[in-house]
Parts: structure tokens; C-alpha cells; sequence
């Protein structure tokens, strides 16, 4: 009985200190889960606009959406329409500061955050390829996001050059710095042809 009763304020401690982790795993689940809300509001909104100048070129009706993977990640989810970036940005620097590389996986968004790891689904044919997020864009009206064309190839969108894409972004644990007062490979490109 006398052991028992030393054992009960450690019992007790124990179960103090996981109550306490477990709150702090749920405050940190909550702010993952509202910056992911902040963000697909901002794709939505973005979206919404993009859809309305898409035109003859629309082959899918843009929807937003936030999901959780089953380990409890928010990922916001996109359809909307993909072209690939085309020659002219090669070695271009990239929003992130990165010179642009047309083999890497890579693709530009206008609102994700940099960094963020995003798979995109070719809608057709159901190819899909993992990218990261490094560049702003596209700048064409009714695009939704521009691949490079290493990923372009990968779902086969070289030739037709535009596809309906199912985009599914995991946010970055932290935000990518970028370089202030730097343009975009295709922020460059559109002011360079003007």
C-alpha cells in the first residue's frame, strides 16, 4: 500500500505532462489548419477571378477546397487549368530567387506560398507529378498554374499545351523567404516583351 501511494503523484505528473502535449499538439494542429484556411481563401478568391476571363479555355469548372490527409494535414485542393512555361524563361530568376530550370519540377502559382509542395493530376488522362511551388504566375488570363516542362512532360501536356489539373498543395512548415524587388522568371519575360 505504501508504494502505492508514491506511485499515485508520479501516475499523476505523467498524465499532467501528456494532457499538456497533447494541448500543445492541438493549439499547433489548429494554427496549421487556419493558415491553410487563410490560404485557400486567398486560392479561391484567385480562382474565382481567374475563371471568369478563362473563356473558350475553360476545360474545368475551378473549385477550391480544403482537405486533410489521413494524417490530419490540411491540403487545399484546386482544379483548374495548367499550361507550361515556355522556352523563353529558361535561366530567367524565379520569384524564390532560383534561375528557372525547364527540367526541374517546378511550377508557378499565384498564390500559394513558395515552397509549397503541390501534386498536380492532368484531369484527361489522369498523369500526375509531384512539383514545388518556386515561381508566381501564370500571367495568362483563365490559368490556374504554369509547370515546367520537365512536368509538363510527365502529363503529357506538350503538345496541346493547356489541360484541367487537379492541384493538391501541402503548405511549407514555414514560409520560403524570396528576394525582395525580384521579378519572376515570367514577371521578366511579360515585361521584357511589352
Amino acid at each position: 500500500m505504501a508504494k502505492m501511494h508514491h506511485f499515485a503523484p508520479n501516475l499523476i505528473f505523467l498524465l499532467l505532462a501528456f494532457c499538456a502535449c497533447a494541448r500543445s499538439n492541438d493549439v499547433e494542429d489548429t494554427k496549421v489548419t487556419q493558415k491553410a484556411e487563410q490560404v485557400a481563401e486567398t486560392v479561391r478568391q484567385k480562382a474565382q477571378a481567374s475563371e471568369k476571363a478563362e473563356g473558350s479555355q475553360d476545360l474545368v469548372k475551378d473549385k477550391v477546397s480544403l482537405k486533410k490527409t489521413a494524417k490530419g494535414e490540411p491540403v487545399i485542393e484546386q482544379t483548374g487549368e495548367a499550361s507550361s512555361y515556355g522556352q523563353e524563361f529558361q535561366g530567367k530568376t524565379t520569384a524564390n530567387g532560383e534561375k528557372f530550370d525547364k527540367n526541374d519540377l517546378t511550377a508557378a502559382h499565384p498564390t500559394l506560398p513558395l515552397g509549397t509542395k503541390a501534386k498536380v493530376t492532368n484531369l484527361k488522362n489522369g498523369r500526375s507529378v509531384d512539383v514545388r511551388i518556386n515561381d508566381r504566375g501564370p500571367y495568362v488570363k483563365g490559368r490556374d498554374i504554369d509547370v515546367s516542362q520537365g512536368a509538363a512532360k510527365k502529363l503529357d501536356i506538350t503538345k496541346s499545351g493547356i489541360a484541367p489539373v487537379k492541384i493538391e498543395a501541402k503548405l511549407p512548415s514555414s514560409e520560403t523567404p524570396t528576394r525582395s524587388g525580384s521579378r519572376s522568371a515570367s514577371e521578366e519575360t511579360a515585361h521584357d516583351n511589352k
